[in-house]
């Protein structure tokens, strides 16, 4: 099967997404879902162009979610024209029933008695605001007047359309419902900040009967055929799925493993049906194409060795007590890895639809119809059918030595499914966020794409710009103050030793370290300069790169390590029975002499995007262990990469998945529960 519409995913739950309401306001409601379930599939049907299986169905799936939707509405509908005597009781049993969300214990919030407590997460109580109930809340899910509930509180955020990170579908799904079952699965929004900037925005209470009747609904999760994945790849979010190896085992060999590259999901997983698969590449002035898989695999094959590297990567270190990042996943080191991409040429299948790549490359003819960009879009959706996309330059996809391509191997091996089986785009030398994954269609196109993704998450504004004050209310005053990333500032850091851990010291006279840097734009790493007491002294580490890559080429990127005596201090400390703390640190210097600061506030931006300030790995030396020792200190349990310095400065519970009171397990722990009732 192919990819199923995120609608067809809503029916399994479609029944319990509307909270106990009023019937007119459940018409409201039933009607908009079904309104957008067949919006999408105008969109699905002008999009395919065709009758191919896929695409019927698709539109079948997305048929069946409207038809689902569209009896909502008509059960709706009929408890409207109950008598207005009629009691709430009556009512309610012309609605399709409420599912109550399940509690890893079997209890409900009501049991547990922690919706109402003044604690981490909990707004603070606010008698001076006026009292909404829950049908006046559903009253608000336009647009232009978006109103939530969340433990109690009452919000508009109408002004937030268009500034809201995960894209403004995203917010009209939820308009007039509580927040809750949303952040259920979406627990990025637990981390504190999030509460305390929407309580500005607060406009009133829901009286204290309605607080846990308003979330008690489930919200269906569209991850839960997302793939297994490896245990050493660490979860900076788990919905959507973004996990960075541990660093330490990134230099246990050249090419990194597939199960241990880093994994960057925007939205689930699609499972594509390989004979099923189509590409489809249209633009200005020229004729629609179709690709299948093997058609690609009929063109001449090419492979590339080149280093990925999340345009977020470190984000987390820019989330400190005094900045907030608002943007997720907050990784926190590890989200780099390398491979080798095997796929064809994106130039030679532009041939194939007939460009004559070769003269415009040369510059002999300009591209027809003007053309400037190439937008890619995925297979991959959200649960409003809104699909992952970008867009990059097309010079760089004419270049006959850009080795830009439609891989559909990695490492040898067909794609992974995190990686974008059957088909992704590599775009070496560019920053992770354009080489789209789950490939469906290119646009060639006079203009960038207009995804959130493109042209509003991965902006890079000065130091003074924040969310809270400038980014909210989209778009921001000097927009072009923020230009899009496309390739990455040079960077390094060390993974062994790895971060919070304790090597023996035992008879020891030296240390050895090694770890990986990188630079954007193909720009070559000339040198690594380290040091082990935090950078008051430093010396060229040696370097290591096994493959040959052309002057400004350079893809993929460069280890290093080093052997360094240590200070005489620390041995002199060691002799006498104590504990050595070292700081150790890299910088890099790229071909272009650019070398990476040493702290971030320079260069601080809302996004959290392009970090590469100087990483510190401290190490304790203790005498009492054998030399080849090695002991371990998670300050996150099952999460072993920590941010420079080896600290997290805001509460972190793994991203906040298990940070907040109300959600401590994973809810699929509740499968197979009787769900409670009230």
């Amino acid at each position: 099967m192919l990819i199923r519409s995120a609608a067809t995913r809503a029916l399994r739950t479609a029944s319990a997404r509307t909270p106990t309401l009023s019937a007119e306001s459940s018409v409201r409601l039933a009607r908009s879902m079904g309104v957008r379930a067949m919006s999408a599939l105008a969109t699905n049907a002008r999009s395919a162009g065709d009758s191919s299986s896929s695409a019927a169905a698709d539109n079948r799936h997305l048929l069946a979610a409207a038809s689902v939707f569209g009896l909502m509405a008509a059960t709706a509908a009929t408890a409207s024209s109950i008598s207005s005597n009629t009691s709430m009781e009556a009512a309610a049993k012309a609605r399709p029933a409420q599912t109550i969300k399940a509690d890893p214990n079997g209890v409900t919030p009501k049991e547990r008695g922690e919706h109402l407590k003044p604690e981490f997460n909990h707004p603070p109580p606010r008698p001076d605001l006026p009292t909404y109930s829950m049908e006046e809340v559903a009253e608000h899910a336009e647009e232009n007047d978006m109103w939530y509930t969340f433990r109690g509180g009452v919000y508009d955020l109408s002004f937030f359309l268009n500034g809201h990170p995960g894209g403004a579908p995203r917010l009209m799904m939820a308009a007039g419902q509580d927040l809750e079952p949303y952040w259920e699965v979406y627990r990025q929004h637990f981390r504190g900040h999030v509460v305390d900037w929407m309580e500005k925005y607060r406009i009133g209470n829901l009286p204290p009967e309605e607080v846990e009747k308003a979330a008690d609904f489930e919200f269906g999760d569209m991850f839960e055929t997302d793939p297994k994945r490896h245990p050493d790849l660490l979860p900076a979010q788990l919905k959507p799925f973004n996990g960075e190896p541990k660093i330490e085992r990134l230099t246990e060999g050249y090419i990194t493993p597939n199960e241990l590259f880093y994994t960057r999901c925007h939205l689930a997983v699609p499972d594509i049906c390989p004979e099923e698969y189509r590409l489809i590449i249209t633009g200005k002035d020229m004729k629609k194409h179709k690709f299948t898989l093997e058609d690609l695999k009929k063109l001449p094959k090419h492979e590339v060795i080149t280093t990925l590297q999340c345009a977020g990567n470190r984000r987390e270190d820019l989330h400190d007590r005094n900045h907030k990042i608002f943007i997720s996943p907050h990784w926190v080191i590890g989200a780099m890895s390398t491979a080798k991409w095997g796929g064809v040429k994106l130039r030679d299948v532009l041939k194939e639809c007939g460009i004559d790549v070769d003269s415009i490359a040369l510059g002999k003819e300009e591209f027809p119809g003007g053309v400037k960009h190439v937008q890619l879009e995925g297979y991959d959706q959200d649960e409003t059918g809104y699909t992952y996309g970008g867009s990059f330059p097309i010079e760089k996809a004419v270049d006959p030595l850009g080795e830009v391509i439609l891989a559909y191997e990695m490492n040898g091996e067909e794609l992974p499914r995190d990686h974008g089986y059957p088909v992704r785009m590599i775009i070496p030398g560019h920053v992770g966020a354009r080489q789209v994954k789950w490939l469906h269609k290119i646009r060639l196109s006079n203009k960038p794409s207009t995804k959130s993704y493109q042209c509003k998450s991965y902006l890079g504004f000065a130091p003074d710009i924040t969310f809270e004050k400038d980014l909210a209310e989209w778009p921001p005053k000097r927009l072009d103050q923020g230009p899009i990333i496309h390739e990455q500032p040079v960077t390094s850091f060390v993974c062994n030793p790895p971060q919070n851990a304790t090597i023996g010291g035992k008879g020891r006279k030296e240390i050895s370290f090694k770890g990986v840097a990188w630079s954007g734009g193909g720009r070559k790493i000339e040198r690594v300069d380290v040091s082990i007491d935090g950078g008051k002294t430093w010396t060229a580490a040696e370097l290591f790169k096994p493959i040959e890559q052309r002057y400004n080429h350079h893809w993929a990127w460069t280890q290093f390590h080093k052997t360094l005596p240590l200070p005489k201090e620390a041995q002199e400390k060691l002799d006498r029975g104590e504990k050595v703390e070292l700081d150790i640190v890299s910088k890099a210097l790229d071909s272009a002499f650019n070398v990476q600061p040493e702290n971030m506030d320079p260069y601080w931006n809302p996004r959290g995007i392009a970090i590469n300030h100087w990483y510190h790995v401290k190490t304790e030396v203790d005498p009492n262990l054998e030399q080849d020792e090695v002991v371990h200190h998670e300050l996150e349990k099952g999460f072993a990469n920590t941010p420079s310095g080896g600290k997290f400065e805001r509460a972190w519970g793994m991203a906040g998945w298990y940070l907040d009171p109300d959600h401590k397990s994973d809810p699929k722990m509740a499968k197979g529960l009787q769900h409670s009732k009230h």
